[in-house]
């Protein structure tokens, strides 16, 4: 792909706006080069993401190959960039099922592999060896966000509760991952 002809992907939002930090953080984890412009701070980027918007401000407005997308759930936004040729379908759903874990549980998953490692040598010696162990794991998994148990599993935290509650799009936790379809 030659990303030097790839439509260009504006975002038009505000750092205070979930919904704006959501789509920034879909298009990071897909990997696909895009502009953001805060409306708070560039006049221009709130005239236009309010013209785009028939005079109502909302955030954000995504722009992509001449399509206009307001408020873009995750599944309307990765199909749009499927769809516009940035990125295969297979490459979306790999993409996609790097991270397999939500806010929350990485969080917990981190603060317990550190305390873990910091109780290691307070640990019984037959214990040891599995406190560290089990601590890296862990630590690991919650750093990268990534957990092979939910990847086997076909199961995914990321939604969960404690997941950017704010956010939409809220489903069950530990809910199996729906694959990203091209658009009709």
């Amino acid at each position: 792909m030659d990303l030097a002809a790839a439509p260009t992907v504006t975002i038009l939002g505000a750092a205070w706006c979930e919904d704006t930090s959501r789509t920034r953080r879909l298009l990071r984890r897909l990997g696909v080069p895009h502009r953001y412009r805060d409306v708070d701070l560039d006049l221009e980027a709130l005239e236009e993401a309010t013209t785009l918007n028939r005079g109502i401000r909302r955030t954000p407005v995504v722009t992509l190959a001449g399509q206009v997308l307001v408020e873009p759930s995750n599944e309307t936004l990765a199909k749009a960039v499927v769809h516009e040729g940035l990125l295969t379908r297979e490459q979306a759903i790999d993409r996609l099922s790097v991270q397999n874990v939500g806010d929350l549980e990485r969080a917990l998953r981190v603060s317990s592999g550190l305390l873990l490692l910091a109780l290691e040598r307070q640990a019984p010696r037959p214990a040891r060896g599995l406190t560290f162990l089990t601590g890296i794991t862990l630590l690991l998994t919650g750093i990268a966000g990534w957990c092979p148990v939910f990847s086997a599993n076909g199961v995914s935290s990321l939604h969960g509760p404690g997941d950017r509650p704010d956010e939409a799009e809220r489903r069950a936790w530990l809910m199996r991952r729906e694959p990203v379809t091209a658009a009709d």
